[in-house]
């Protein structure tokens, strides 16, 4: 009588390690072995330009105790921009006069939404989104 042969040793750890590789995947299920993808941090600083009579990005999200850099430069008409916050923002300076050429950061200190303006270019709008 034969007996069955087994199978080849090489031929089972390969099955084997398969197997466990199929298992051990990322879970996406939603149960507790779910990897989580939490997004990209706001940042700490942002820049914002002024390249023609806009503001880049126009709407800039920082954490809380974030600094934006308003990088002012020569307008199109040479005048250069202000930037005006409407309302209660935190921060100094409270405002920026009509600059060019420089780099003014500010610190935001508590979560909101703040919306700015140059008033010298009608339509040159923005906010800082604080989280």
């Amino acid at each position: 009588m034969m007996r069955p042969r087994s199978a080849n040793p090489i031929l089972r750890s390969a099955a084997l390690l398969l197997l466990f590789a199929a298992c051990s995947s990322g879970d996406t299920d939603g149960t507790d072995n779910a990897v989580t993808n939490p997004g990209p941090a706001r940042p700490d600083t942002l820049d914002v330009f002024t390249p023609g009579n806009i503001f880049s990005p126009t709407s800039a999200e920082i954490r809380v105790g974030g600094t934006i850099r308003w990088r002012i430069s020569e307008s199109p008409d040479g005048r250069g921009h202000n930037v005006i916050f409407s309302g209660n923002a935190p921060g100094k300076p409270a405002d920026i006069p009509i600059v060019k050429g420089v780099v003014v950061p500010r610190t935001f200190t508590r979560t909101g939404t703040f919306p700015y303006t140059c008033t010298i270019h009608p339509g040159m709008d923005g906010d800082v989104v604080v989280r």
